[in-house]
């Protein structure tokens, strides 16, 4: 997501300090933020400008990935991991 409105909302819901991760490739701000449907965390990437907020099952639904699907996204950043035929 990209919407810099609506990434300002969130943040200044944000509960706790921001933490910092960055390599050589990338770099990302993570933040705990408060919603009317409750807590999320708000992944977001200076650089680009992108940004995501995760509610606790789409987090958790991280952890039942395995590498195939993170090389997948990694593999074609921006874009769907799915052809939209495959999403009948």
């Amino acid at each position: 997501m990209s919407r810099p409105d609506e990434l300002a909302a969130l943040t200044a819901r944000q509960t706790g300090a921001a933490i910092e991760v960055a390599n050589e490739f990338s770099e990302v701000r993570v933040r705990r933020v408060e919603t009317r449907n409750g807590s999320r965390l708000l992944i977001e990437s200076p650089k680009s400008g992108q940004w995501v907020a995760l509610c606790p099952l789409e987090l958790e639904a991280l952890t039942w990935q395995g590498p195939q699907t993170f090389s997948a996204m990694i593999g074609h950043p921006f874009g769907p991991l799915f052809a939209p035929e495959d999403e009948q």
